[in-house]
């Protein structure tokens, strides 16, 4: 069936009416259906919706540049701009295939046709070359040639760019055509329809990741030098979803109390006559500075309250759904009231050393007192003092500053702790299956509920699972 083509012409009118008139008439003995602003006023706002459809309907775009920019729009969103401009995007913008044919600068024209107005001159010039853009332009010197080349271009165009187009209503059997599209129509429902019953019987196989923390506690046969994983007192309650803790309560001060100043009150009667009032000042002032017992005791206070303070957890995870899941990462952040650790640096933590204290003056009144009253038990206290320690200061457990910092991170096979958060990952994880990875010590800082944020990702995913982790500390 042999298609007619409708094909907008768009230009400036007054300088190009001849040339209008001449791509007109090739485009009619083409016998196809030349459109333009012959048909109305398109410097007439109000008729711009149907130059819009009049472009909708057409097959191509046929836009002829002289030597004048045209018309300007005075106001709306494309004020600034002429209505040959407006119509060209807009072809552009619904993919109307466009021809452009731009004058020669060498062809001589009337004045009156030609721009003198900088800023029109500057727009035309722009565009030129908008409309040059990524396609081939023709030059025309003269309306024939024009003509010759508009009437080329539209053949070649036509041939590589197939078009909706016009066919006669009477090119093809309009009952035969109907009773067709029925029976496709019929087709194309019952197809559908056991499309959709297949699809009703397909199982979608896809993983279902979850993610849980819970108590690690010690195996028989498993060395625990601190008891960190005996805390399991502290964990009150705890689900998938919520973990209740109890707060270790440590009182600091107490690490002060071998460190007060002694004075007479402090000694009991019957060693009276063995202390001297100058033994309690000497003793006083051989004391730690307030300073130092203040450092100790706020160390001390850190180290009991991570090491007693503590609950070992394991994080678990699961796939509950019916597809294996690959390449999962999790990872979990917590709230800075409440610190994560690898369990392993906390075993390896050192107790602070205390200050050196100096000889107890009622200690020593004791022993002289004991002494004289049993002469047996002087010469064994002397015996006993002269033996070989059973262990030497130097392997008493020394104060590491490291414990308190925990930006170290300790990386397992695969999990790691940094920046108060777990990491995992996992390469595989069969549906209906579920892996454990230990070594997590979790320290609540203050009472409170927090919410610790987990999320799961696996190659199989599109986005990240997200969930939180509810833990009340009381």
């Amino acid at each position: 069936m042999e298609k007619k083509y409708q094909i907008f012409i768009s230009s400036t009118y007054k300088d190009l009416i001849e040339a209008r008139s001449k791509v007109r008439d090739a485009i009619l003995s083409m016998m196809h259906f030349p459109v333009g602003m012959e048909m109305f006023n398109a410097a007439d706002e109000e008729q711009w919706e149907i130059i819009q459809e009049t472009i909708d309907s057409s097959d191509y775009y046929v836009l002829i540049l002289g030597q004048r920019y045209g018309s300007v729009i005075e106001s709306g969103s494309d004020a600034g701009i002429s209505y040959t401009e407006k119509e060209f995007r807009y072809a552009r913008e619904k993919k109307i295939p466009v021809l452009v044919f731009i004058i020669d600068d060498d062809v001589a024209i009337k004045p009156e046709f030609i721009e003198k107005d900088p800023e029109s001159i500057k727009k035309l010039a722009d565009f030129k070359t908008e409309a040059k853009k990524g396609r081939t332009v023709q030059w025309w010197t003269n309306i024939d040639e024009l003509a010759r080349e508009v009437s080329e271009s539209l053949h070649q165009q036509m041939d590589r760019k197939k078009r909706p187009g016009w066919i006669r209503g009477d090119a093809f059997d309009i009952e035969a055509s109907h009773a067709e599209i029925l029976s496709l129509n019929k087709k194309i429902r019952e197809l559908e329809q056991e499309n959709a019953e297949l699809k009703s019987q397909i199982v979608k196989r896809v993983p279902e990741l979850m993610a849980a923390v819970v108590l690690d506690q010690q195996d028989d046969e498993e060395v625990d030098g601190k008891g960190l994983k005996t805390h399991g007192k502290l964990l009150i309650d705890s689900s998938d979803n919520a973990i209740k803790i109890q707060l270790y309560h440590n009182d600091g001060e107490c690490y002060k109390n071998k460190y007060e100043p002694l004075d007479l009150g402090c000694v009991e009667s019957h060693l009276k006559k063995y202390v001297k009032e100058k033994d309690l000042q000497a003793y006083n002032a051989a004391l730690p500075s307030e300073e130092e017992i203040n450092d100790y005791a706020h160390k001390m206070s850190v180290y009991k309250t991570i090491t007693n303070g503590g609950v070992a957890l394991k994080l678990r995870v699961l796939n509950k759904g019916t597809a294996k899941a690959t390449d999962i990462r999790i990872s979990i952040v917590f709230p800075k009231d409440i610190f994560v650790y690898d369990i392993d640096d906390i075993e390896k933590m050192k107790e602070p050393k205390a200050p050196k204290l100096p000889t107890n003056p009622i200690e020593k009144a004791e022993e002289r007192f004991m002494s004289d009253l049993n002469p047996v038990y002087g010469l064994l206290k002397n015996s006993m003092d002269g033996m070989q320690p059973f262990y030497s200061a130097r392997s008493l457990p020394i104060i590491d500053p490291a414990i308190f910092n925990n930006s170290n991170s300790s990386v397992f096979e695969s999990i790691s702790i940094r920046d108060n958060s777990i990491f995992a990952e996992c390469n595989q994880l069969p549906h209906k299956d579920d892996t454990e990875f230990d070594g997590i010590y979790i320290v609540p800082a203050r009472k409170g509920k927090f919410k610790v944020s987990v999320s799961m990702m696996c190659s199989e995913y599109i986005e990240p699972k997200v969930h939180d982790i509810e833990f009340e500390i009381v």
